[in-house]
């Protein structure tokens, strides 16, 4: 039988002093020179979020509605990890796991080296064997889950088409404000925090802002030049912001540039790194509409507005429980229907 608590306990000890842990330092370094866009600061916000989500309540919580023993299975899950951010692909490791699957991982490139350490070291802990098996392609898998881009889910579904599986493909997420005057400094900084983290890079981060007409730009923009200027000073992101910058120009689009960040009116969702694009809205009724509209392609909504339902608190976009599941779709329950528990 597996012990899920047992499991999901040993990858929580193994990140209790991984700030002071000189084995956790060396390969946080090698994952930064490796992908620059791995910062020590955003690789430390990572291991720092998945320490809290994996503390003893949260645990209990998550599993409550669940078996906690399962049985160990002859089933193999293969997983395809992304490496937008730092650890991503963990949540569908430990799902597997605790599920009693037996795991083949396809590593992003971008992400190799914390996943693997984090991994073993939690093996060392755990008296529970953890079934895993790295591989360049997933070949004699029983089940799927892969996250990747608009462009690789269609690989995706046609390569997995005979597989059960979960598909994931590009999402953003969207910020949904009231007037400015509402706002404090401290909350324009945690919701700098939702869109600037990791740099943007993650389906969490809100590439989108809705606004009131009316609403005035000015002390939100004074609050990130104050908080996240430092953004600048990263290579790979700067490169970002003077390209699109220099589009803007050439094709005289307007938009707000704060130095490190630049604002464009749009209604597409997406918004390329350096770059936040805005509406405006006149009628809440309009920002109803268009997250219906959009919901195959939102990861979540943040927003401090009562008449928005399924909202999150703004500034806790990059802090997901265990039981934020990517897409919505709760994977546990997935491997537990197709290993007939449920």
């Amino acid at each position: 039988m597996m012990n899920s608590i047992e499991i999901l306990r040993s990858f929580e000890l193994a990140l209790s002093d991984f700030e002071n842990n000189p084995e956790w330092q060396s390969v946080m370094r090698i994952a930064e020179v490796k992908n620059p866009w791995f910062t020590q600061e955003n690789i430390k916000s990572s291991l720092d979020s998945w320490r809290t989500a994996l503390n003893n309540e949260s645990i209990s919580k998550w599993l409550i509605g669940y078996k906690e023993e399962l049985p160990s299975s002859d089933k193999v899950l293969g997983i395809i990890g992304a490496g937008n951010i730092p650890l991503v692909v963990m949540h569908d490791v430990l799902v597997g796991l605790i599920s009693g699957l037996k795991l083949k991982i396809k590593l992003s490139s971008d992400d190799e080296e914390l996943p693997k350490f984090w991994i073993n070291k939690a093996q060392v802990l755990c008296k529970t064997n953890l079934n895993i098996e790295y591989v360049e392609r997933l070949n004699d898998i029983d089940i799927a889950i892969a996250t990747g881009s608009n462009n690789t889910n269609r690989y995706f579904e046609y390569y997995f088409k005979n597989t059960p599986n979960v598909l994931r493909k590009n999402r953003n997420s969207l910020a949904v404000l009231g007037m400015h005057d509402t706002y404090s400094e401290n909350q324009y900084m945690q919701l700098g925090n939702d869109i600037f983290s990791y740099f943007g890079l993650g389906c969490r981060n809100v590439t989108h802002i809705k606004v009131p007409q009316g609403f005035d730009f000015k002390p939100m923009i004074q609050t990130w030049e104050k908080h996240f200027i430092d953004l600048a000073n990263h290579n790979k992101y700067i490169n970002n912001y003077n390209y699109h910058k220099a589009l803007l120009l050439m094709n005289l689009d307007p938009h707000i540039d704060s130095g490190f960040v630049l604002m464009k009116e749009s209604e597409s969702l997406y918004s390329p790194v350096g770059v936040v694009y805005y509406s405006f809205y006149n009628d809440i009724e309009d920002v109803k509409n268009f997250i219906i509209q959009n919901k195959e392609n939102i990861q979540c909504v943040v927003s401090d507005l009562n008449e928005i339902s399924n909202v999150i608190k703004i500034g806790s976009a990059q802090c997901p429980k265990l039981w934020d599941y990517a897409d919505g779709v709760d994977t546990l329950s997935f491997l537990r229907k197709e290993l007939n528990l449920i």
